[in-house]
């Protein structure tokens, strides 16, 4: 069976199923967001222009910017997490199909690598947000999956892609709450609960017992974007089934499944009416504190790492009204004008 189309802005389409064909999935994804029906995936996104910019690997090694790299660990039967540029990303093999969870950033076509991994067919790629780490790539694939948020403002390129063409007309399929991904033998849920993006999604594979918490779940700290509130209900939603995963795979790698019910108990401090600590700014999981080796020297950036040109302009600037609460060794860092 391969993977249903359901689209749930208009719930009538919820029991059509995508046939054989690939023109069926595309008419239905135009559908959904007006692409046009003659989109096909493009050749070789060119990275060309970077060719002089550098990317050290972890073992310190260079390469250019252009030059594909990528790396696959199994980390349950049919499932790889997938190492290139950007945020990690992930394989997903059933019986009759695979799917992809992000596409990264980095060059080289994904679809094909990920293809090399299994010999199901691959055609879709489902998106955990709209940052362009992780959907840089969606492109290459016939369609990609993702929550009405997440559409808006998808594939849009970081500062330090200037001078690269990435397509943002590919065909988007518009998923929400409960949509099901048939990959033969294995059920993919999604499940929406944007703090880190709006849209944020992520996807529960009952099969393997993962959860695909895309940048939802961060380690040790998770910055509360939303009121605290509503993060208490986000985790409340992922928490009514926890019996159904033992850990969570999202773009800074394999987490705690445990963090999800730690996340959730210190935000319930703050809504009992407990203070915070007052804290500064903390600045991302891991971020490249120089992008240089010296002045005249190339441009360097270390794989995986939030580059320079991309941080946000206030980074690090102190901001009394943000407060840090703790429940073991996890904490939520929220806004104390943003609890209800």
């Amino acid at each position: 069976m391969s993977i249903l189309i359901k689209n749930q802005i208009d719930r009538r389409q919820q029991s059509r199923q995508a046939g054989g064909s690939i023109l069926m999935l595309i008419a239905a994804a135009c559908i959904t967001t007006g692409v046009s029906a003659q989109q096909s995936p493009p050749g070789l996104i060119d990275f060309s222009p970077k060719h002089d910019v550098m990317i050290r690997n972890d073992d310190g090694t260079l390469q250019p910017m252009d030059k594909p790299y990528y790396r696959s660990k199994l980390i349950a039967p049919g499932t790889w997490q997938i190492e290139s540029d950007g945020d990690y990303s992930y394989l997903l093999e059933g019986d009759n199909e695979a799917l992809a969870i992000d596409t990264g950033y980095g060059a080289g076509n994904i679809r094909a690598y990920l293809q090399t991994l299994t010999k199901k067919p691959l055609r879709f790629v489902a998106n955990t947000h709209y940052h362009f780490d992780h959907t840089a790539n969606n492109a290459y694939f016939d369609a990609a999956y993702m929550s009405a948020g997440t559409a808006e403002k998808v594939t849009i390129p970081y500062p330090s892609f200037r001078g690269i063409n990435f397509p943002r007309d590919y065909p988007k399929v518009i998923i929400g709450d409960g949509y099901k991904f048939q990959l033969g033998n294995r059920e993919i849920e999604a499940f929406i609960v944007g703090n880190h993006t709006v849209g944020g999604t992520v996807y529960l594979d009952r099969r393997e017992r993962i959860l695909f918490s895309g940048d939802e779940i961060m380690e040790p700290n998770e910055p509360v974007n939303i009121s605290v509130e509503q993060f208490a209900m986000n985790m409340r939603k992922l928490e009514a089934h926890r019996k159904e995963f033992d850990r969570l795979a999202g773009g800074p790698g394999l987490l705690e499944a445990a963090d999800i019910e730690k996340y959730l108990a210190a935000a319930e401090k703050v809504l009992s009416g407990k203070q915070g600590e007052l804290i500064a700014p903390r600045l991302p999981r891991a971020v490249n504190e120089s992008p240089n080796t010296d002045a005249t020297g190339p441009i360097i950036y270390q794989r995986r790492l939030v580059r320079p040109p991309d941080r946000p302009a206030d980074m690090g600037t102190p901001n009394p009204n943000l407060r840090t609460m703790s429940y073991e060794d996890r904490h939520i860092t929220y806004h104390v004008n943003n609890i209800h």
